[in-house]
Protein backbone atom coordinates (compact mmCIF):
# COMPACT_ATOMS: atom_id res chain seq x y z
CA UNK A 1 0.00 0.00 0.00
CA UNK A 2 1.20 4.00 -0.34
CA UNK A 3 1.35 4.08 3.12
CA UNK A 4 3.72 0.90 3.55
CA UNK A 5 5.61 2.38 0.97
CA UNK A 6 6.37 6.21 2.56
CA UNK A 7 7.16 3.70 6.06
CA UNK A 8 9.85 1.72 4.26
CA UNK A 9 11.27 4.76 2.81
CA UNK A 10 11.28 6.76 5.71
CA UNK A 11 12.91 3.61 7.38
CA UNK A 12 15.51 3.23 4.75
CA UNK A 13 16.63 7.01 5.51
CA UNK A 14 16.74 6.75 9.08
CA UNK A 15 18.70 3.91 8.67
CA UNK A 16 21.18 5.12 6.62
CA UNK A 17 21.34 8.17 9.36
CA UNK A 18 22.14 5.83 11.89
CA UNK A 19 24.74 4.18 10.22
CA UNK A 20 26.07 7.53 9.51
CA UNK A 21 26.25 8.16 12.97
CA UNK A 22 28.01 5.37 13.39
CA UNK A 23 30.90 6.02 11.14
CA UNK A 24 31.38 9.87 12.11
CA UNK A 25 30.60 11.85 15.44
CA UNK A 26 27.46 13.32 15.86
CA UNK A 27 28.25 16.67 17.30
CA UNK A 28 24.14 18.08 16.85
CA UNK A 29 20.27 17.11 16.30
CA UNK A 30 17.85 19.33 16.41
CA UNK A 31 14.73 18.91 14.84
CA UNK A 32 15.37 18.75 11.41
CA UNK A 33 19.26 17.94 10.73
CA UNK A 34 21.58 15.79 12.60
CA UNK A 35 25.64 17.27 12.12
CA UNK A 36 28.54 15.14 11.88
CA UNK A 37 32.26 16.03 11.64
CA UNK A 38 33.67 14.22 8.98
CA UNK A 39 35.43 13.47 5.81
CA UNK A 40 35.12 14.47 2.27
CA UNK A 41 38.37 13.49 -0.08
CA UNK A 42 40.67 13.29 2.63
CA UNK A 43 39.64 16.79 4.35
CA UNK A 44 37.97 17.77 7.70
CA UNK A 45 34.50 18.84 6.94
CA UNK A 46 31.12 18.80 8.55
CA UNK A 47 27.89 17.29 7.11
CA UNK A 48 24.32 18.06 7.63
CA UNK A 49 22.16 15.48 7.04
CA UNK A 50 18.53 16.69 6.89
CA UNK A 51 15.65 14.36 8.68
CA UNK A 52 12.65 12.68 6.90
CA UNK A 53 9.17 13.69 8.17
CA UNK A 54 7.55 10.55 8.58
CA UNK A 55 4.13 12.31 7.65
CA UNK A 56 5.27 13.23 4.47
CA UNK A 57 4.25 11.29 0.89
CA UNK A 58 7.78 9.63 0.04
CA UNK A 59 8.00 11.73 -3.66
CA UNK A 60 6.60 14.97 -1.70
CA UNK A 61 9.43 14.81 1.00
CA UNK A 62 12.45 14.16 -1.52
CA UNK A 63 11.37 17.11 -3.76
CA UNK A 64 11.57 19.56 -0.41
CA UNK A 65 14.83 18.04 0.54
CA UNK A 66 16.31 18.76 -2.06
CA UNK A 67 14.63 21.71 -2.45
CA UNK A 68 15.87 23.10 0.98
CA UNK A 69 19.57 21.82 -0.04
CA UNK A 70 18.91 23.44 -3.09
CA UNK A 71 17.93 27.12 -0.87
CA UNK A 72 20.59 26.39 1.92
CA UNK A 73 23.95 25.91 -0.66
CA UNK A 74 22.79 29.02 -2.86
CA UNK A 75 22.31 30.83 0.22
CA UNK A 76 25.91 30.09 1.69
CA UNK A 77 27.44 30.76 -1.95
CA UNK A 78 25.78 33.75 -2.10
CA UNK A 79 26.81 35.14 1.10
CA UNK A 80 30.59 34.16 0.50
CA UNK A 81 29.79 35.94 -2.69
CA UNK A 82 29.14 39.06 -0.64
CA UNK A 83 31.93 39.01 1.56
CA UNK A 84 30.51 37.16 4.71
CA UNK A 85 32.88 34.36 6.29
CA UNK A 86 30.43 31.20 5.66
CA UNK A 87 31.32 27.31 4.82
CA UNK A 88 32.42 25.99 1.40
CA UNK A 89 30.12 23.39 0.10
CA UNK A 90 32.16 20.47 -0.81
CA UNK A 91 28.85 18.23 -1.74
CA UNK A 92 25.70 17.55 -1.92
CA UNK A 93 24.18 13.95 -1.54
CA UNK A 94 20.50 14.07 -2.61
CA UNK A 95 19.39 10.62 -1.97
CA UNK A 96 20.90 10.48 1.42
CA UNK A 97 19.78 14.45 1.57
CA UNK A 98 23.06 15.52 2.64
CA UNK A 99 25.86 18.53 2.28
CA UNK A 100 29.14 18.41 3.34
CA UNK A 101 30.83 21.64 4.18
CA UNK A 102 33.93 23.24 5.43
CA UNK A 103 34.92 22.73 8.81
CA UNK A 104 35.03 26.58 10.59
CA UNK A 105 37.70 26.25 13.10
CA UNK A 106 37.27 28.31 16.39
CA UNK A 107 34.91 28.63 18.91
CA UNK A 108 31.15 29.41 19.53
CA UNK A 109 30.26 33.66 20.00
CA UNK A 110 28.17 32.31 22.60
CA UNK A 111 30.69 30.12 24.20
CA UNK A 112 33.65 33.21 23.48
CA UNK A 113 31.02 35.45 25.06
CA UNK A 114 30.68 33.46 28.61
CA UNK A 115 34.54 33.63 29.26
CA UNK A 116 33.41 37.10 29.91
CA UNK A 117 36.07 38.79 27.47
CA UNK A 118 37.13 42.82 27.92
CA UNK A 119 34.62 45.54 27.20
CA UNK A 120 36.96 47.11 24.58
CA UNK A 121 37.32 43.48 23.08
CA UNK A 122 33.50 42.49 23.04
CA UNK A 123 32.88 45.75 21.29
CA UNK A 124 35.24 45.39 18.32
CA UNK A 125 34.11 41.60 17.95
CA UNK A 126 30.33 42.54 17.98
CA UNK A 127 30.85 45.93 15.57
CA UNK A 128 32.42 42.99 13.24
CA UNK A 129 29.93 41.00 13.78
CA UNK A 130 27.50 43.18 12.55
CA UNK A 131 29.80 44.48 9.74
CA UNK A 132 29.38 40.90 8.24
CA UNK A 133 25.73 40.64 8.82
CA UNK A 134 25.64 44.27 6.46
CA UNK A 135 27.35 42.69 4.01
CA UNK A 136 24.96 39.69 4.34
CA UNK A 137 21.56 41.05 3.89
CA UNK A 138 22.86 43.75 1.39
CA UNK A 139 23.49 40.61 -0.73
CA UNK A 140 19.89 39.77 -0.38
CA UNK A 141 20.27 36.97 2.05
CA UNK A 142 18.32 36.15 5.47
CA UNK A 143 19.41 34.23 7.50
CA UNK A 144 16.47 32.93 9.41
CA UNK A 145 18.07 31.97 12.53
CA UNK A 146 20.86 34.29 13.95
CA UNK A 147 21.75 33.38 17.63
CA UNK A 148 25.47 33.56 19.40
CA UNK A 149 25.40 29.91 18.92
CA UNK A 150 25.66 30.41 14.45
CA UNK A 151 28.23 32.53 14.74
CA UNK A 152 31.74 31.11 14.81
CA UNK A 153 34.86 32.99 15.82
CA UNK A 154 37.79 32.09 14.19
CA UNK A 155 40.92 32.84 13.47
CA UNK A 156 41.49 36.58 15.02
CA UNK A 157 38.09 36.55 16.77
CA UNK A 158 37.08 37.01 12.82
CA UNK A 159 33.33 36.15 12.90
CA UNK A 160 32.36 33.26 10.13
CA UNK A 161 28.33 32.59 10.04
CA UNK A 162 27.06 29.11 9.96
CA UNK A 163 23.65 27.46 10.08
CA UNK A 164 21.82 28.52 6.91
CA UNK A 165 19.11 26.03 7.13
CA UNK A 166 16.44 28.33 7.27
CA UNK A 167 17.87 31.23 5.45
CA UNK A 168 16.63 32.31 2.08
CA UNK A 169 17.33 35.63 -0.83
CA UNK A 170 15.00 38.22 0.12
CA UNK A 171 15.39 42.10 -0.47
CA UNK A 172 12.86 43.01 2.02
CA UNK A 173 13.81 45.54 4.55
CA UNK A 174 11.17 43.86 6.58
CA UNK A 175 12.99 40.56 6.22
CA UNK A 176 16.18 41.33 7.37
CA UNK A 177 14.97 43.78 10.20
CA UNK A 178 13.36 40.65 11.58
CA UNK A 179 16.52 38.72 10.85
CA UNK A 180 18.52 41.41 13.29
CA UNK A 181 15.72 41.74 15.78
CA UNK A 182 16.05 37.55 16.17
CA UNK A 183 19.44 38.40 16.90
CA UNK A 184 18.98 41.28 19.42
CA UNK A 185 16.74 38.97 21.60
CA UNK A 186 18.87 35.54 21.26
CA UNK A 187 21.59 38.32 23.04
CA UNK A 188 19.08 39.75 25.36
CA UNK A 189 17.92 36.07 26.55
CA UNK A 190 21.76 34.39 26.99
CA UNK A 191 24.22 36.91 27.60
CA UNK A 192 24.56 39.22 30.85
CA UNK A 193 26.87 42.02 28.67
CA UNK A 194 24.94 44.87 27.89
CA UNK A 195 25.55 47.29 24.34
CA UNK A 196 25.98 44.23 22.22
CA UNK A 197 23.18 44.96 20.02
CA UNK A 198 24.46 48.44 20.04
CA UNK A 199 27.69 47.71 18.46
CA UNK A 200 26.42 45.13 16.16
CA UNK A 201 24.21 47.91 14.69
CA UNK A 202 27.29 50.91 14.22
CA UNK A 203 28.92 47.90 12.21
CA UNK A 204 25.70 47.45 10.26
CA UNK A 205 26.04 51.10 9.99
CA UNK A 206 29.01 50.68 8.69
CA UNK A 207 29.27 48.14 5.97
CA UNK A 208 25.71 47.88 4.69
CA UNK A 209 24.68 50.41 2.43
CA UNK A 210 21.09 49.66 2.61
CA UNK A 211 21.14 50.45 6.22
CA UNK A 212 18.77 53.27 6.79
CA UNK A 213 15.90 51.54 5.83
CA UNK A 214 16.50 48.31 7.31
CA UNK A 215 17.36 49.90 10.51
CA UNK A 216 14.23 52.17 10.20
CA UNK A 217 12.08 48.65 9.86
CA UNK A 218 13.97 47.20 12.97
CA UNK A 219 12.74 49.98 14.80
CA UNK A 220 9.07 48.93 13.76
CA UNK A 221 9.46 45.41 14.54
CA UNK A 222 10.78 46.39 18.21
CA UNK A 223 7.72 47.74 18.66
CA UNK A 224 6.11 45.20 17.12
CA UNK A 225 7.10 42.96 19.72
CA UNK A 226 6.78 44.66 22.41
CA UNK A 227 3.28 45.60 22.04
CA UNK A 228 3.08 41.32 21.91
CA UNK A 229 5.15 41.31 25.18
CA UNK A 230 2.46 43.93 27.00
CA UNK A 231 -1.21 42.02 25.36
CA UNK A 232 0.33 38.63 25.96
Amino acid sequence: SESASSSAVVARQQERGMAASGEEELIGHGAEAKVFLGTFCGKACVVKERLPKAYRHPSLEESLSKRRLNQEARCLLRSRKSGVCAPCVYHIDYERSRMYMEKIEGQTLKAWLLTMPSDEKIKAVMHDVGKSLGQLHDGDVVHGDLTSSNIMLAAQDAPCLIDFGLSYVSSMAEDKAVDLYVLERALESTHTQEGLMEAVTKGYKQSSKKQDTTLAKLADVRMRGRKRVMVG
